[in-house]
């Protein structure tokens, strides 16, 4: 019998099978047309792939041809999975008047049970007033799935862009004034997409606001905050120092912060090209923390030695990071001091094994952080993401975790209790 039965890090969007999708394409294909060749054109430019939908609906192996190009069953770029992921958002344009996506999911993870939260984006395209329509209508209809084993959640997701972030801020405290009846069942305010160029510290002003409103009563919004899972532009080092200043925020749960444990032996042979002003940021915030990191192993000689690494690999306003053997090696040594001073901070990390290792550039799953973390006794819960992209269950993920990083039961059972404590049983 499965122990997990609750997530905490789950799109809505993402968690529609391929199988139910499929059914509804052909029609919303046809209605949404437009939306459907952004789909088809941004999908060739992220795979070099001509998609001929027709196949889909008219051939005997059409159904098998559909998942191919939607279900993201391999190790991908993660512009590949955006490009799958956009034919959700083609075809369920959200409206107030059309939660078919909402309904079928609700439905179909309610047989599973546990505690669910589901995030997803305000259609900052609609009016304020239908936008406030369509969240209540969306929160209306998780409502009616309540039972007395599955309570669905919705969390909403804002844009790292810092004036659309404030707006939707902004959008969410009027509505939650305006409803106080449904307030409970909005349990968290998240940040994902593409973290390139977002520092967490550029949110400094927005986190302060939301916790200083989350004490004064005005609501009782975790910020939950996707970081350390992209490092193309910035080095493994910088990505973990993200994580420890998005928890010096009081950021509650971090979602993957893969940065922070995985094995950098993943990168072997890579070579990353990180602006110098993020570099420059990374060693005055290593100069600032200088004792703190020293009590945790990472002596002031480690950072000479990083020092003198990055000057000799400066060209310009670029630094060039190659992971040979000592880069990986002293950067796991940084990893480890990152993981206590993370571990004295007691967030909460939103682990999703199977999404990492496909789309999160480790590739195979003893790259994954996930035993690290749990070695280091940090707050773990396991979430499947997207599992109706990814075909996958939380059951499969369980064994997943089991078979590959050796987690317990009795580890199995203090996600789970985690991951359910987050949230509380609402009457209907």
């Amino acid at each position: 019998m499965s122990i997990l039965k609750s997530e905490n890090h789950l799109h809505l969007y993402g968690c529609l099978t391929a199988e139910c999708l499929f059914k509804e394409s052909f029609d919303r294909a046809k209605k949404y047309g437009s939306r459907f060749q952004w789909f088809l054109s941004e999908y060739k430019k992220a795979t070099g792939i001509d998609i001929h939908p027709e196949s889909w609906w008219s051939k005997s192996d059409g159904y098998e041809i559909f998942k191919r190009h939607f279900i993201c069953g391999a190790v991908s770029r993660f512009e590949v999975f955006q490009a799958k992921f956009n034919l959700l958002i083609a075809l369920f344009p959200p409206t107030p008047d059309d939660l078919k996506l909402a309904e079928i999911v609700f439905a179909t993870q309610s047989a599973q049970g546990g505690y669910k939260e589901y995030r997803t984006f305000l259609p900052h395209y609609l009016p304020g007033h239908e936008r406030s329509l369509y969240l209540k209508n969306l929160i209306d209809c998780a409502r009616s799935f309540e039972s007395s084993t599955y309570h669905p959640r919705i969390a909403i997701s804002f844009s790292r862009q810092d004036g659309e972030a404030w707006d939707s801020y902004q959008f969410l405290l009027e509505f939650l004034a305006n409803h106080q009846d449904i307030k409970p069942w909005i349990t968290g305010i998240d940040f994902c997409g593409n973290e390139r160029g977002h520092p967490p510290s550029a949110k400094k002003n927005l986190f302060s606001k939301i916790m200083s409103d989350r004490k004064g009563g005005v609501h009782n919004l975790d910020i939950l905050y996707h970081v350390g899972e992209m490092w193309d532009d910035i080095s493994l080092h910088s990505a973990a120092r993200w994580c420890i200043e998005a928890a010096d925020m009081d950021v509650r749960r971090l979602g993957h912060a893969l940065a922070l444990g995985m094995d950098p032996e993943s990168l072997k042979g890579r070579k990353i090209y990180e602006p110098l002003k993020e570099t420059n940021s990374h060693l005055n915030w290593l100069r600032l923390r200088q004792n703190e990191l020293s009590e945790h192993g990472y002596t002031t000689k480690d950072q000479e030695w990083l020092l003198q690494y990055i000057e000799f690999n400066t060209h310009k306003d670029m630094v060039t990071w190659h992971y040979d053997d000592e880069l990986v090696w002293q950067t796991r040594h940084f990893q480890n001091a990152a993981l206590n001073i993370i571990k004295s901070k007691n967030p909460v990390i939103e682990t999703c094994p199977t999404s990492n290792i496909r789309i999160g550039a480790l590739g195979k799953p003893s790259f994954h952080p996930l035993k690290r973390f749990l070695d280091h006794g940090l707050n773990i819960t396991i979430s499947t993401d997207d599992p109706g992209i990814f075909d996958i269950s939380l059951e499969a993920e369980e064994q997943l975790v089991k078979s590959h990083f050796a987690v317990s039961e009795e580890q199995l059972i203090q996600a789970e209790k985690l991951s359910a404590s987050l949230f509380l049983p609402l009457s209907k």
